[in-house]
């Protein structure tokens, strides 16, 4: 594993420190694995845009209901090993871009946090 410019690029880091505003106002994601027997998986997300980006905070509240569910149909398709701490990187990834391909039309977000990450067997 080498940990390339263009790896972290893609994680949403960049060379120099770039600015970004925060959306906060998702909400607890709550769903279930898809385990036999499920485990229960609540998250709390915040989803970073450029601070200069004036469209993003409104497009994204606008979006609301599409990203939630988004959210929750993600993390119901993983097992509890795929939402493990090793995957995380990918998750966020797999987020933004499925955020940004599929849902947002005006505007893009560059990075994800999980604020809180539960799951719970």
């Amino acid at each position: 594993f080498e940990l390339t410019l263009e790896y972290l690029e893609e994680l949403g880091y960049t060379t120099k420190r770039e600015e970004l505003a925060w959306y906060t106002s998702l909400g607890q994601i709550q769903t279930q694995t898809n385990d036999s027997p499920p485990a229960n998986v609540i998250m709390d997300i915040a989803l970073g845009y450029k601070e200069d980006d004036k469209n993003a905070s409104s497009e994204i509240t606008k979006r609301q209901i599409q990203i939630k569910e988004f959210l929750r149909r993600y993390f119901s398709a993983k097992s509890i090993k795929e939402l493990g701490i090793e995957y995380e990187d990918k998750m966020k990834i797999e987020i933004r871009n499925g955020i940004n391909d599929d849902i947002l039309v005006n505007s893009k977000i560059r990075s994800v946090i999980f604020q809180s990450h539960s799951v719970i067997e």
